[in-house]
């Protein structure tokens, strides 16, 4: 399988989005157009479902490249939000989508991936999980 990078597949989702209004508009072709826009929506909402799974400091290790402590650490320093309640002493959760990447480490298909849905989410959901 070829790599899946942010921007391809952004431009995928914006060109069957206007394939959608060409057949709604040029041809009347209401239900294929309504059909096309339905299935754009929902890579959408799977890619930002991926984006808000919560991981342990175990799992964001094997996807970051990074040890568990340095994660924690990051936590700690206030550079990845910690999704635990207010003053939890339980386990660290770290949000697929705010996982960084080690420098230096290959970007994965499904680092671009959470990438993009990081962002879709962040544009469709401002103020989730105390973001900016």
């Amino acid at each position: 399988m070829l790599p899946i990078t942010s921007r391809s597949l952004l431009n995928v989702l914006a060109a069957i989005r206007a394939k959608a209004n060409e057949l709604r508009e040029s041809y009347g072709a209401e239900g294929p157009a309504r059909s096309l826009e339905w299935a754009a929506t929902e890579v959408e909402k799977a890619l930002r479902d991926e984006s808000d799974q919560l991981l342990t400091l175990a799992q964001a290790a094997r996807d970051s490249g990074y040890h568990p402590d340095s994660l924690a650490r990051m936590v700690r320093e206030g550079q990845i939000p910690d999704l635990r309640p207010p003053n939890s002493r339980g386990r660290i959760r770290i949000r697929r989508g705010d996982l960084p990447v080690k420098p230096g480490r290959a970007h994965t298909p499904d680092a671009d991936v959470r990438e993009l849905a990081s962002r879709l989410a962040k544009r469709g959901k401002e103020g989730r999980y105390g973001h900016p």
